[in-house]
């Protein structure tokens, strides 16, 4: 065989290789990614993961004999708004059990199915638990391996159960918060975003790091700086959904119940105030100095009030450090330091124990009330405040046909006198407050001569209009100008 016939014989087989190889590729290519999915979802489904400190499996839930027994005596019932939905609110994990809340104020010591589902949420199989409702609006369930969902039913045939809701960590050996305060909710038609500023910064200064928040009603003005501190970390937020159009302080239990949930393990005090009320220190640096003092039996500490007379609404919005304020149709040019609460308002009551208010700890409590607790557990006791180690000021409103209106006319509370913040303290609380407020609400206007070359070349075919900018030395204030392009 000659050399030019081997080496086109050679050439003909690599020929038939190439397009074996082609015709191959071009099968894997066009049919493969049709069936790929379908194999591979078959042969290999997602699992959720579980992690560690998701692997319990519990059977029985801690005190729940006497839970039943609260029960059966009517410990902290408080039935309200009858015709209310059910609907699902927060749910917490803990080591050793889950609790879920809910809008209900008509559910007390009801039987209710808790029910699992991982995070798919897909129902785990045979997980369903019998529960009751204790307190008012919170169904307490035990663990399940992977259960990262929670819903509830009152049946487990014919009921389809609601929408699950996630579960919220709590698994934690020891509070990672010293002291943090539940809020009160907030609701009306009174803009709070300079109150919601104090409120933080005052707490800040005497040494508590973590709020908890929940928003009934609030507007878009005043949330701006709610997402402010939610952007820090100091904040959660719990917003509630109802069905009624207005949500007032008929539903203020479902705040005081859910935030003792979401409190418990992850901090070990509580203050439980409302936004016009703030703890003045008297005779230590910090709250948690003075709550160190107790011993672990003391689940509970009560502390005497003074009410503020507040004869005065709240700013709408921030203009600038002096602002217009309309007064009985005289118009007034403030500052907005001088319209902060504590440096405002200071026509003061005696000291009382009357409404007193109490700090407490989360997993001593098994129900509490609007100032104080309902029950404690076996073994814990309430104190009241050493005298003259600190108090609760209240800002309390003059005005008329609402909540709690006519105090004026109580005896206890006739007596006034001007008591001042404490100048160190109110300068400092001063400067904090106005950085805030100036952070979030002292805006402008962007100018046309910010906007880089680049991306004006290139999107000002569509109109100077889109920019959205004024020119710094054009007066009329005119940002939508006609360009040549």
């Amino acid at each position: 065989m000659t050399l030019h016939h081997r080496t086109g014989i050679r050439i003909i087989i690599l020929v038939i290789f190439i397009v074996v190889v082609v015709l191959n590729s071009y099968g894997y290519w066009s049919k493969e990614p049709r069936n790929s999915a379908t194999v591979t979802s078959s042969v290999a489904p997602f699992h959720c993961p579980v992690e560690s400190w998701n692997q319990v499996h519990l059977d029985t839930i801690p005190l729940q004999d006497l839970h039943l027994e609260y029960v059966r005596n009517n410990i902290s019932r408080r039935d309200n708004i009858l015709g209310s939905q059910i609907r699902l609110l927060t749910a917490f994990v803990y080591p050793d059990h889950i609790s879920i809340t809910t809008t209900s104020q008509k559910s007390y010591g009801k039987k209710v199915y808790c029910r699992y589902y991982n995070c798919l949420r897909e129902e785990l199989e045979g997980s369903e638990y019998l529960s009751i409702f204790f307190p008012m609006n919170v169904i307490r369930c035990p663990r399940r391996v992977g259960a990262k969902y929670m819903s509830i039913s009152f049946d487990m045939e014919g009921e389809e159960p609601q929408e699950p809701i996630p579960l919220v960590y709590r698994v934690f050996e020891t509070p990672i918060h010293e002291v943090s305060v539940c809020v009160g909710p907030i609701y009306g038609s009174e803009s709070k975003w300079l109150e919601v500023a104090e409120f933080i910064e005052h707490y800040k200064l005497i040494g508590v790091k973590h709020f908890y928040f929940t928003i009934f009603n609030m507007n878009e003005y005043s949330r701006k700086i709610m997402d402010e501190y939610l952007r820090t970390g100091e904040i959660e937020l719990t917003v509630i959904q109802s069905e009624y159009q207005t949500v007032d302080w008929q539903f203020h239990l479902l705040q005081i119940n859910e935030c003792h949930q979401r409190a418990k393990h992850q901090s070990k005090w509580v203050i439980n105030v409302d936004i016009d009320e703030r703890l003045i220190i008297l005779k230590y640096e910090t709250i948690g100095d003075l709550l160190r003092g107790y011993n672990d039996t003391v689940g509970e500490v009560a502390f005497p009030i003074r009410r503020i007379q507040k004869t005065g609404s709240l700013p709408e919005r921030f203009e600038s450090d002096e602002q217009v304020r309309q007064n009985f149709n005289v118009v007034l040019i403030v500052t907005i330091i001088s319209e902060m609460e504590f440096l405002k308002y200071n026509v003061s009551s005696p000291v009382t124990w009357g409404a007193y208010k109490s700090i407490y700890r989360p997993e001593k409590i098994a129900a509490m009330y609007y100032h104080f607790s309902y029950q404690k557990y076996p073994g814990t006791i309430g104190v009241f405040v050493r005298n003259g180690a600190a108090l609760f000021k209240h800002y309390r409103t003059t005005k008329d046909n609402i909540l709690g209106s006519g105090w004026l006319t109580i005896p206890k509370y006739r007596n006034f006198s001007i008591v001042s913040e404490d100048s160190t303290f109110a300068e400092k609380l001063k400067g904090k407050v106005l950085k805030k407020i100036k952070y979030v609400y002292n805006q402008r206007v962007l100018y046309c001569d910010e906007i880089a070359e680049g991306p004006y070349e290139e999107y000002k075919k569509f109109g100077h209009g889109i920019f959205n900018c004024r020119y710094r030395n054009d007066s009329r204030g005119d940002s939508n100008k006609v360009v040549d392009y």
